[in-house]
């Protein structure tokens, strides 16, 4: 099991009233690929696996929702504050393809998709970054995206702002287009997007979120059912091969 880094809190960004991005100073460098996780502790609470929104040397930026506990905790925490950070854990996304990217981001799944973005950028590869939320006011990376230069799409579901409709029908008169698809958000989308990738027979990669209690494939929390394969050591990341040879079957939800 990976030791500790003992990480402050630099800055705080309020995205809404349960979902922060909490910059990190670290107090040495981690190096943390796009899509990966690193468990987060704060002293009295439990472990949580979050995948970072941003890394780079010594700072890194998770963006966190309030879900339980430890994460009402975390997003409470002011400038200044302590946290552990161990990792970093599980199989990033692999940008090392050449060709087009499509990048889907759904809710707080879009903080690997923004840091997978910007470093696609940066290795000159032609990205589409599309998010998809309720509503205007939930976007958390699209204004970013646009302001560093990366081509964005905001797909809201009541129409507030950007394209009105779910991000799924988006994609599917798009996907053709291109040759790689990176996506992390809610099961029933992913779901959508996987079977939208079998039909086009486009290279996919989707991140899976399960209940993550060591993150060194021993107590088996976060396997996905019907697999085998756990999101901890197999994942976050998987191809759309891995989990069609696995045996994997969408909820009817999709």
């Amino acid at each position: 099991m990976s030791s500790y880094v003992r990480a402050r809190v630099n800055s705080i960004a309020i995205h809404t009233n349960d979902l922060k991005s909490l910059t990190l100073r670290l107090d040495y460098n981690l190096t943390v690929a796009p899509g990966q996780f690193v468990m987060v502790w704060l002293p009295d609470y439990e472990e949580i696996p979050i995948s970072p929104s941003h890394s780079s040397h010594n700072y890194m930026r998770l963006t966190i929702k309030a879900v339980g506990e430890t994460s009402r905790a975390l997003i409470n925490m002011n400038v200044g504050d302590e946290l552990y950070i161990r990792g970093p854990y599980g199989r990033g996304f692999n940008l090392e393809r050449e060709g087009k990217y499509l990048l889907i981001g759904g809710g707080y799944g879009a903080a690997p998709i923004i840091y997978a973005a910007r470093r696609l950028t940066l290795m000159e590869r032609e990205i589409l970054y599309v998010e998809g939320v309720k509503m205007r006011g939930e976007s958390l990376f699209y204004d970013e995206a646009k302001n560093i230069g990366i081509d964005a799409v905001l797909v809201t579901e009541d129409g507030s702002s950007g394209i009105k409709g779910m991000v799924t029908d988006y994609v599917a008169n798009i996907i053709d287009d291109y040759d790689i698809l990176l996506a992390c958000g809610p099961e029933p989308m992913l779901d959508k997007l996987y079977l939208m990738a079998l039909e086009h027979g486009i290279d996919a990669q989707l991140s899976y979120e399960r209940i993550v209690k060591c993150g060194i494939g021993l107590c088996g929390s976060c396997v996905i059912e019907g697999t085998g394969l756990l999101v901890c050591m197999d994942g976050p990341v998987f191809t759309v091969e891995e989990l069609r040879n696995s045996s994997y079957e969408v909820a009817e939800h999709a």
